[in-house]
């Protein structure tokens, strides 16, 4: 029996860290081109994805390199709009200007693709979007077709079962059984003939 998957609910707002941020739905066609950013990405940044690097390299580095680029792709195709995000206000030399009580001034950042790669560029900001956005729809997919590579890179598809000897059996020792009766080996003499006479 064929089941067709759902159509994708429509955005949703979400709250992380306060602000509030617009979402599309994670689909396949959207994984596949964020893929495709990630890896073009890497690539103008003079780096290559991992199947493609030295391999003197580090192979976790590599995934978590890839990783990275590609939950920013995602996020950045994915995310759609945001409120009550904004900016600490600076002069002119980066220093921050304070009111009168000595509390900072923070203007409204109004949603752009280049104010997206700013807020993205702060690895805590990162970490909490890409926890509430892109990792729970990883786990998902990963629950769902049983096929993912696991943490140690064994997916549960190749993961013995409960039932499954996981070491071989070893041989008892010599004299811990009969051997089995196979027959004499010595020939059988023949019957004797009568004579017919009594």
């Amino acid at each position: 029996m064929l089941i067709a998957p759902r159509k994708p609910i429509g955005p949703e707002w979400r709250t992380i860290m306060g602000a509030q941020f617009l979402f599309a739905p994670i689909d396949r066609l959207m994984m596949r081109r964020a893929r495709r950013a990630a890896i073009k990405k890497l690539r103008d940044s003079g780096r290559d994805a991992p199947a493609e690097a030295d391999s003197d390299a580090d192979p976790a580095a590599q995934l978590e390199e890839l990783g990275d680029a590609l939950s920013e792709a995602l996020i950045m195709e994915g995310l759609q709009d945001w409120r009550d995000v904004s900016v600490q206000r600076v002069d002119n030399d980066g220093n921050p200007i304070l009111t009168d009580d000595n509390q900072p001034i923070f203007d409204p950042l109004p949603f752009t693709p280049d104010n997206l790669a700013i807020v993205l560029s702060d690895v805590v900001t990162f970490d909490a979007i890409d926890g509430d956005y892109v990792m729970p729809f990883a786990a998902r997919e990963r629950a769902k077709n049983g096929f993912a590579a696991s943490p140690i890179g064994t997916g549960e598809a190749v993961t013995p079962a409960a039932n499954t000897a996981s070491s071989r059996v070893t041989a008892k020792p010599k004299g811990a059984a009969k051997p089995a009766r196979t027959g004499s080996k010595k020939p059988r003499p023949p019957k004797r003939k009568m004579s017919g006479r009594s």
